[in-house]
């Protein structure tokens, strides 16, 4: 199919011949219609609203602007907010018109690119992972698909996507993206815009992409360089062969598949030239109490006026989760800001003094988590055991598949950096990764 080219390919075809790109999106809309009538990785499609980018797709070749992500389709996150959809975050309202929220600037930057933008996709309420969801997994409707930017990893997945846009405040992106066997990118706060979203947790969050692998986030990052603006707070460097560290807890309690994953992956960049060395850095229980507590607090801010207005709207579950911070002090909060900092601090020395450039761990502990094992919340958070760490110390973050099992299911491990820049973090998840051509099995 047209869709499942390489990125590039994809692009200059679609530049090459965009009176062509009528029937491909009316192909991919039929198709799409039919497989998530299953999936249900998006929010509804919507025949006029499609035909509307593809006009708008029309003017930007006729004035001669084709470069970029041109014809490319993308899913975002119905948390973030679309001018002309509604942004739901798992309600039965449009919320992000509540809020009266502007479209978000990573959706105009992906517009004036040439992307696509074909649906919004579907969330557990709130980014909570609590309120039901019901996008079903692609390996079958007894797995669990992970959450919050659940839809978003299932339609990559599906090749119903080739880019999705979502957000990460603990895991969101990197453990349904390791769990559909696709690429899923938490890059740094302040990276891509966190603006324009149905979105209270921000202090851990970042706005991220997914796609099928690293390569092809790569690609985004060199067409759309728009899209980026990397903070330049925290030095960096980039030797030719950079120290990589496996920390001692990633080998507790991981299914054998993971593991073997985090043995390839490590070989692989060893055999490139890197050094790959265990470490006992890894995160603290101090940090990661001051962390969700200042996330509750924030929730809290945020949805008490929306809950005084619109308690119906609420799924009970995710009610009683966003008033956990109810009870938290201001003065706590803030206190509890200040030693995250000093946390951050601390485990970046620590870094420093080790030699260390990156971090490698697997992605999710048990790939092939079933839905019964345990509720929603629950199984998010056992499945971000391993992730919620660059959350906790804002760190570029990096979810890929490694291996393919027997069964054909795939297997990922997750790059952190600690010193290197983005594009370098990319270049050694390429290394690590699993070479295929077409869509994810």
């Amino acid at each position: 199919m047209f869709f499942d080219q390489p990125l590039m390919t994809l692009v200059r075809q679609a530049t090459a011949r965009p009176d062509m790109l009528w029937a491909l999106y009316a192909a991919l809309l039929a198709e799409t219609e039919r497989r998530d009538a299953t999936l249900q990785s998006s929010c509804g499609i919507r025949r006029l609203w499609l035909a509307g980018e593809l006009d708008r797709l029309d003017a930007l070749s006729a004035s001669g602007q084709t470069a970029g992500l041109f014809g490319v389709p993308v899913g975002i996150k119905d948390t973030i907010v679309v001018s002309g959809l509604p942004t739901k975050a798992g309600t039965p309202v449009d919320v992000g018109r509540l809020l009266r929220l502007e479209q978000s600037p990573v959706v105009t930057r992906l517009q004036e690119a040439g992307a696509i933008v074909v649906a919004k996709q579907a969330t557990h309420q709130f980014c909570s992972s609590a309120g039901p969801a019901t996008t079903q997994s692609p390996r079958g409707k007894e797995f669990f698909a992970g959450g919050s930017t659940v839809g978003g990893a299932v339609a990559v997945a599906a090749g119903l996507t080739r880019l999705a846009v979502g957000s990460d405040a603990a895991g969101s992106i990197r453990h349904p993206a390791a769990l559909a066997g696709i690429a899923g990118l938490r890059p740094r706060k302040g990276v891509l815009s966190d603006e324009g979203q149905v979105n209270g947790a921000l202090s851990g969050q970042s706005t991220g992409l997914l796609a099928r692998s690293a390569a092809d986030i790569a690609t985004v990052l060199a067409q759309c360089p728009s899209l980026f603006t990397a903070p330049s707070d925290r030095p960096v460097t980039d030797r030719a062969h950079l120290t990589i560290a496996i920390p001692e807890i990633t080998w507790i309690n991981i299914d054998p598949a993971a593991a073997a994953a985090l043995r390839l992956a490590a070989a692989r960049l060893a055999a490139a030239g890197h050094k790959v060395v265990p470490t006992t850095l890894w995160l603290t229980e101090d940090a990661l109490a001051d962390f969700f507590l200042i996330m509750n607090f924030e929730n809290w801010l945020f949805h008490r006026p929306l809950m005084e207005r619109h308690p119906g709207i609420y799924h009970p579950d995710v009610y009683k989760v966003m008033r956990t911070g109810e009870m938290i002090d201001p003065g706590t909060a803030a206190v509890a800001r200040l030693r995250l900092a000093d946390h951050q601090r601390r485990f970046l020395e620590q870094a420093h003094a080790e030699g260390l450039d990156m971090l490698l761990t697997p992605s999710v502990p048990w790939p092939d988590i079933r839905k019964d094992a345990g509720a929603p919340r629950a199984l998010s958070a056992e499945g971000g055991r391993f992730t919620v760490l660059s959350n906790i110390y804002d760190l570029d973050s990096l979810s890929v598949p490694t291996e393919q099992g027997p069964e054909g299911w795939t297997r990922s491990v997750m790059l952190q950096g600690l010193t290197v820049p983005l594009s370098r973090l990319l270049a050694s998840a390429e290394i690590a990764e699993l070479s295929r051509s077409g869509p994810p099995a």
